[in-house]
């Protein structure tokens, strides 16, 4: 056989750029992937040498390059090419994969049977082709979950969602396209190249011509001696395929960066993937030093691996401690398979008795054998490193692609800090119903840094009488993860809660809680018409708020000395060091009987055409929130005044006509006065209390108020005219006035039910 004589810069890596003249991606993140399908000739780059991997891919496109990936050159091509409702016209170059991958079931099309190939393919139709494509078993999902679902699900163990973002509509690029196919994890087809086709009556043996790229005679293959480690000799016979050597390409990632504290555990300091070319290789060495501070600033350092795919490392590999400024990993065996990414992390324990300020991690490139291997078959060392594309190490041939980065320094603080603020996500004012549990009153934001914070205690000041307990939950969670109540205070002060137990604030974590309240019923000593303005104070001396600790330091945190530097304290009212302010919620009223829905109760449909005469326009559903305030029998929700809002367009009620009813007797009403009696209309019907008309809802049930007016012209000018009633501004105690309503004990001008406004049925004439 023939061998190719290369130069040590030609066959550095399968990896290398230069390799395959791809010329715009050796910065690009997932130059790997592009490289890998570069060599096994699914991809090609365009005229001009690029590649351009940030160019979109469109459907057409990525199924040619996705049936070449698993077919190869084995697939044969349908027979039809216009099997989707958009193929025709003039034949487009697609047709026969899309055909071919419509009879395979890898494909389906639109619902209204196009394909649509120019349209740029999404992240959930990639990975369904693909899934579909390799045949791979999928876990069923719940019958009402999306399309999509089981491909997303299928795809986060591979580690796709490290790399893409997690949305089923993202639009993929070429080289996001290659990234995908490698981290399919199946296999990938090689491209064989064709011989010439042969035309005429065979050639005798005696005339074949060895070397000429065409299968003669009795010549059992013939590649024309321009391709090497094919399996075809210089006579054109077949010969056993050699062993190809392997390769690794190791790139360092970036870790997520947060603040220490002394003697903080389990820290990621550095980050990095292995990728194995031409054959499967274990990685044997791995070697590292200290960019930054020293070694010793830490203990404990562990090799972890991300065995699953789910982007966490979960696998503990070795262990190793620092020998002066080289920290070594040696005699493992972690396989990294061929064309697939494998997740690697260095973890470390920061000591806890020196002082240390940061700690950064960095490849000890000084060393030739900072990253080595071993091939799986065949056993030959991978060694020689190429680092970040600038040559090799060595005087022969380098097996591996070393990328780094900048190094990434965590910074060590003598302990962690806490911030407690308002949260933007703050409700605003509540009617809260005596003897239930309450909405949220108050959201709140902590943040720790450096380590995990324990609170010990947490102090909610400005509670009332009417308030049994306080509880805090997270979002999304129904229970309590503590109850607050005086008695867990350690000093007493009146109006003050405190949580009953300790809880985690994690390090670098922003964490909601939601502050709610259970009230007393009216005979254990609920107020009607009590306010509830929760707050945590900002005191630093005496009685403070709150009290916590350091998880990983153990040291109590200081409060807050207002200076702009982080020692170790505990910030209230502010996101970063500095002088602390009371955190103030929104000021909720205790109620008795709660109005809890307004809509709209025509049975009526929009649009409805109108007459002149008398017309019930509007039909409003009031509905009372059930409840246990009984002292002196159960408490109703009494409507005294209601103030609508009518839209008289083109049209004319009659002065004085308007009145209102309850529903189930209209003949019983009561007058409402008008503003005018067309246009914008303001109808007030007031003194309902004391009016024969019943507007008194019992705890859970509901009243319908009708308002009634004679109509007078149904149109005033040519044209089209419309008739309809509204509640505005009914949620607003800033703004009040459209509704007056009693618990039985105290008188409210507002509605607490989410909605600013409530329309009943618009009637229209055209």
């Amino acid at each position: 056989m023939k061998l190719l004589v290369v130069s040590c810069w030609l066959l550095v890596s399968v990896f290398s750029g230069r390799v395959f003249a791809l010329s715009d991606i050796d910065d690009y993140p997932y130059k790997s992937a592009i490289s890998m399908l570069h060599a096994k000739g699914i991809i090609d780059g365009y005229s001009d040498g690029t590649f351009k991997p940030n160019k979109a891919i469109n459907r057409a496109e990525f199924l040619k390059l996705l049936m070449l990936s698993v077919y190869g050159n084995q697939v044969e091509p349908s027979g039809s090419v216009r099997c989707f409702a958009d193929f025709t016209g003039q034949e487009q170059w697609f047709w026969p994969h899309a055909c071919t991958a419509k009879e395979l079931g890898i494909v389906e099309g639109h619902p209204d049977g196009t394909f649509r190939g120019e349209d740029t393919i999404i992240l959930a139709e990639a990975l369904k082709m693909s899934f579909d494509a390799w045949k791979v078993p999928l876990l069923p999902v719940a019958s009402d979950e999306q399309w999509f679902a089981k491909y997303m699900y299928a795809a986060a163990p591979r580690g796709m969602f490290r790399r893409l973002p997690y949305e089923p509509g993202y639009r993929l690029s070429r080289g996001e396209m290659s990234l995908l196919l490698v981290m399919m994890r199946e296999p990938i087809a090689t491209l064989l190249k064709e011989p010439p086709e042969q035309t005429g009556a065979p050639i005798p043996a005696s005339q074949a011509i060895c070397g000429n790229g065409i299968i003669e005679g009795t010549e059992q293959c013939d590649d024309g001696n321009t391709e090497n480690d094919d399996g075809c000799s210089d006579i054109c016979i077949i010969v056993e395929q050699p062993i190809r050597h392997g390769a690794l390409r190791v790139e360092q990632q970036s870790i997520s960066v947060t603040d220490q504290s002394l003697g903080a555990k389990d820290v990621p300091l550095l980050a990095f993937t292995a990728l194995a070319g031409r054959q499967d290789v274990f990685l044997t060495t791995l070697k590292f030093t200290a960019a930054e501070g020293s070694l010793q600033y830490a203990t404990n350092y562990r090799l972890l691996a991300d065995q699953d795919g789910d982007g966490t490392v979960e696998s503990l590999l070795g262990r190793s401690n620092a020998d002066g400024q080289t920290l070594t990993f040696a005699g493992q065996s972690i396989l990294v398979k061929d064309g697939v990414y494998k997740h690697l992390e260095i973890w470390a324990d920061i000591a806890s008795n020196r002082n240390v300020n940061s700690l950064a991690l960095a490849f000890d490139t000084s060393q030739p054998d900072a990253v080595a291997g071993v091939d799986r078959i065949g056993g030959e060392d991978v060694s020689g490193i190429e680092l970040n594309d600038e040559g090799c190490t060595l005087d022969s041939i380098c097996w591996v692609d070393l990328v780094t980065s900048t190094p990434q320094a965590v910074t060590v603080r003598s302990q962690g800090n806490l911030f407690v603020s308002k949260h933007s996500a703050s409700t605003g004012p509540r009617q809260v119903l005596a003897s239930t549990k309450t909405p949220t009153l108050l959201t709140l934001k902590l943040r720790a840094d450096a380590e995990d914070i324990i609170i010990k205690q947490l102090a909610i000041d400005g509670v009332p009488s009417s308030v049994e307990r306080l509880e805090f939950s997270y979002p999304g969670q129904s229970a309590a993860f503590a109850v607050g109540q005086s008695v867990n205070c350690s000093i007493f002060a009146a109006g003050r809660f405190c949580t009953d137990r300790e809880f985690r604030v994690s390090k670098g974590d922003e964490v909601s809680v939601l502050v709610s309240a259970v009230l007393q019923s009216d005979s254990a000593g609920a107020v009607s018409g009590q306010g509830i303005t929760l707050s945590v104070n900002g005191d630093t001396a005496g009685n403070v708020a709150i009290e916590a600790y350091g998880a990983s330091s153990s040291k109590t945190l200081l409060q807050n000395d207002g200076s702009s530097t982080r020692e170790g304290e505990i910030f209230i009212g502010t996101e970063s060091p500095g002088p602390n302010s009371t955190i103030t919620g929104p000021t909720h009223t205790v109620t008795l009987s709660r109005i809890s829905s307004v809509t709209n109760g025509n049975n009526d449909p929009d649009d409805t055409p109108f007459t002149a005469g008398g017309l019930t326009f509007a039909e409003f559903a009031f509905a009372a929130a059930n409840h246990d305030n009984t002292s002196e029998g159960a408490n109703t929700a009494d409507i005294d005044t209601l103030v609508f809002t009518v839209s008289a367009i083109n049209a004319a009620f009659e002065a004085g006509s308007f009145y209102l009813y309850n529903a189930l007797d209209a003949s019983t009403v009561t007058p409402c006065t008008e503003s005018t009696i067309t246009g914008t209309i303001t109808v007030t019907c007031q003194n309902l209390r004391s009016s024969p008309v019943s507007t008194r809802i019992s705890r859970g049930d509901s009243v319908r108020l009708a308002l009634r007016g004679t109509v007078q012209s149904t149109q005033l000018a040519a044209g089209g005219s419309i008739i309809q009633a509204s509640l505005n501004t009914i949620s607003n105690p800033e703004n009040p006035g459209t509704i007056l309503w009693s618990d039985e004990v105290s008188t409210f001008n507002w509605v607490d039910i989410g909605s600013a406004s409530v329309k009943s049925t618009i009637y229209r004439l055209e």
